[in-house]
């Protein structure tokens, strides 16, 4: 075992496994083979007997390759050992290697995102619940990693809920012209293969066939795919960074789940955001592919070169494997999450009302006074209670400027979380919540 291979989810990696890969070939050459019989092309039942007797291991196929070192021939040849004399002739006829190799591959990433989608609405759902449990929990807003404006926690994760579900809509409004296979022969004109056959066998397999192909599908589709894949794990990475941010010491606001007997092997007090920190570490992954997929694009050299081959086998399993683990990950931090609300109100607090300062200023600016002076008076005012540490509402009680146009209840009006927390129903009636 490998040592990455921690981050691999068996269900996800039954489908990338060599022996699938070859089932998806061998299934693709009975498919080109029923579309020659249903066309009147070659005699009846040889699909079928190739089905039945067609027989390979990745051991007889490593062997053949030592010497061939040519995955395809070798897989072509150890299966046409196992067939009946007379079927032989008919397998792989007209075809080349891709026209294998893509319509297979495409069956292997539509499955992959079928796991995908499948954990990404699971994720949904998770902050959708979060979301709503916690719509009126007041917490600071943050902006620069400063405290800016109350907000609520729920408000937060909402925003994390629509960047899911718009990715999650993308990917899907796009898959179709992402998952697609060829079968057009050498150079993609069709000169030993009936056209129909393509589209016959891509709708047997379930994916769209091409419009048009050379050698290969144009990989601006795949440069595509991965670049939506590495969103959502940017998407992800944002998520669990702000978690972690959440989690340091001095703020404490969520602690992600802990495993008991886990934690630091030096420092038994420490409970570490391992599986947020985790996700950021695995997204950069496929955000650096994105470049690869973008090199594969443009390095093609007239109707094909081998430009792309070898590392697509690394990129594209690797990508689709990621992005599922850390919707995994990440779904089972957000159900797991525990939230420290009393905390977050201290947070509120901790700095003696000078978050209040916009409603200061603009109460100031309603009394006549001009908004550039009251916000630099109401700036220098807030700063003298930060560096001090005093009650911002005090300080601004002892100022004749202040109180020459406010009242004490207009003052502690201002100081009033309400205010900023009126409108959070209205924003999560547009998510149906």
């Amino acid at each position: 075992m490998l040592e990455f291979e921690k981050y691999i989810l068996p269900e996800m990696r039954a489908i990338w496994e060599r022996e699938r890969r070859y089932e998806a070939w061998l299934s693709v050459e009975v498919a080109v083979l029923e579309a020659k019989e249903q066309l009147g092309l070659i005699p009846a039942g040889i699909a079928e007997k190739i089905r039945a007797d067609a027989k390979f291991s990745v051991e007889a196929i490593d062997k053949e390759d030592q010497i061939r070192d040519q995955e395809m021939v070798s897989f072509l040849s150890v299966v046409r050992t196992s067939l009946p004399l007379e079927a032989r002739p008919f397998l792989h006829a007209g075809l080349t290697s891709y026209d294998i190799w893509e319509p297979a591959r495409a069956l292997q990433i539509k499955e992959s995102l079928s796991l995908i989608k499948e954990a990404w609405r699971d994720l949904i759902r998770s902050l959708r619940d979060t979301a709503e449990k916690y719509m009126y929990t007041p917490q600071i807003g943050r902006t620069h990693g400063v405290h800016a404006e109350p907000i609520t926690f729920g408000l937060k994760i909402l925003n994390w809920t629509d960047e899911m579900e718009r990715q999650l809509k993308n990917l899907e409004e796009k898959e179709l012209e992402l998952v697609v296979g060829k079968i057009s022969g050498a150079v993609g004109n069709y000169a030993n293969i009936d056209p129909r056959i393509e589209a016959i066998v891509c709708e047997k397999l379930g994916i769209q066939s091409a419009k048009i192909s050379n050698q290969i599908v144009s990989r601006d589709r795949h440069y595509n795919l991965l670049t939506i894949l590495a969103s959502i794990a940017n998407s992800l990475e944002k998520f669990s960074l702000n978690l972690r941010l959440l989690q340091q010491t001095e703020i404490s606001e969520v602690e992600e789940p802990f495993s008991e007997g886990g934690g630091s092997s030096a420092m038994p007090h420490k409970r570490n955001p391992n599986k947020s920190e985790r996700i950021c570490s695995l997204a950069r992954i496929p955000r650096a592919f994105t470049v690869v997929a973008g090199e594969n694009q443009a390095n093609q050299w007239h109707e094909r070169s081998l430009d792309e081959s070898a590392n697509e086998r690394i990129i594209i399993p690797l990508t689709l494997m990621i992005v599922y683990y850390n919707l995994r990950l990440l779904n089972n931090v957000i159900k797991g999450l525990k939230v420290d609300t009393e905390k977050m109100l201290e947070n509120l607090n901790l700095t003696k009302g000078v978050i209040f300062s916009e409603e200061v200023m603009l109460a100031l600016t309603k009394k006549g006074m001009g908004r550039e002076d009251a916000r630099l008076l109401i700036q220098k005012l807030a700063q003298e209670a930060w560096k001090y540490k005093s009650d911002f509402r005090k300080l601004l009680k002892r100022r004749s400027e202040i109180t020459a146009l406010l009242s004490s209840e207009e003052i502690d009006n201002c100081f009033v979380s309400d205010h900023h927390l009126k409108n959070i129903g209205q924003i999560f009636a547009r998510f149906g919540i």
